[in-house]
């Protein structure tokens, strides 16, 4: 088979089990990986709010094809590894390191590979969903969501920091740890209502993936994500990926709050993703 894979969510939704998961499947997800599996290679040319916000098509696709070449060849040109370095030392939210430029640099001497299947997890690619199903011909997008107020109450405020501006919802310093959940849980809303319609575009090539269905009945939901990305699995092998899942100790925080501060229309829309409140 061959097929590129992706895996976005928000940051802190579970997605390293998942993606943990795909590779013991037998699916490339890279060789510059963090402790959460996220790709750091696409971190280090996408994560990146100043590039997101002036970046053309044309520009979004070039820095798409490093990538691809990175991944799909371990191996990269001269002008892709100048352009990589370039994203990356430009980018406020990378961290640059020697170990970092001696690894590009050393896909200038790598013997190119062809793989057939590969992908990446970084909860920015729904971010750039649109641009990057433009640019694969055979992608398959898996969205991984956690239940809404337990990421409200989340202590990562990464993404609605660096992108809740996207919806026209702001951390503010000043804001007390009601109005942050406030817009965390918005944040949530309006950043999982567009990648749900972006997802209807990509031509039944988009999975949606409850986090903690996931957990708790990892048999069907594991089955339910090799049958969409077309892997056969030997039954042993099966056996052990449905051990990877475990409930995080986090799974259900937002009990321990009054969930007052939040609208009927946030909670309505939470129940209606398949989560209790």
């Amino acid at each position: 088979m061959t097929g590129v894979i992706a895996i976005g969510a928000l940051g802190g939704s579970g997605t390293r089990a998942i993606a943990q998961v795909l590779m013991d499947a037998g699916v490339y997800l890279g060789d510059n990986l963090n402790n959460a599996n996220d790709n750091k290679l696409f971190t280090r040319l996408f994560k990146d709010p100043v590039f997101h916000s002036s970046a053309d098509r044309k520009t979004v696709q070039e820095r798409l094809a490093v990538f691809e070449e990175y991944m799909r060849t371990d191996h990269l040109s001269w002008r892709s590894a100048k352009l990589l370095l370039h994203a990356s030392f430009s980018n406020s939210l990378a961290r640059n390191s020697f170990r970092f430029s001696s690894k590009t640099l050393s896909k200038l001497f790598s013997k190119p590979c062809n793989r057939r299947i590969w992908g990446w997890k970084e909860p920015n690619t729904q971010i750039y969903l649109q641009e990057i199903d433009a640019f694969f011909d055979n992608l398959k997008y898996l969205h991984v969501i956690r239940h809404g107020l337990d990421m409200a109450f989340s202590n990562n405020k990464k993404q609605l920091i660096n992108w809740g501006y996207r919806y026209g919802i702001h951390a503010e310093d000043n804001d007390s740890e009601q109005e942050i959940a406030y817009k965390q849980l918005e944040y949530w809303i309006q950043s999982t209502r567009e990648v749900i319609e972006k997802g209807k575009q990509l031509r039944g090539d988009f999975l949606l993936v409850n986090h903690g269905e996931f957990c708790e009945r990892p048999e069907a939901q594991i089955d339910r994500m090799l049958d969409f990305i077309g892997m056969d699995i030997a039954p042993g092998k099966r056996k052990a990926l449905y051990d990877i899942p475990r409930t995080p100790r986090t799974a259900g925080r937002y009990k321990e709050h009054d969930l007052g501060m939040f609208d009927a229309a946030q909670l309505d829309f939470v129940r209606e993703m398949g989560f209790d409140v």
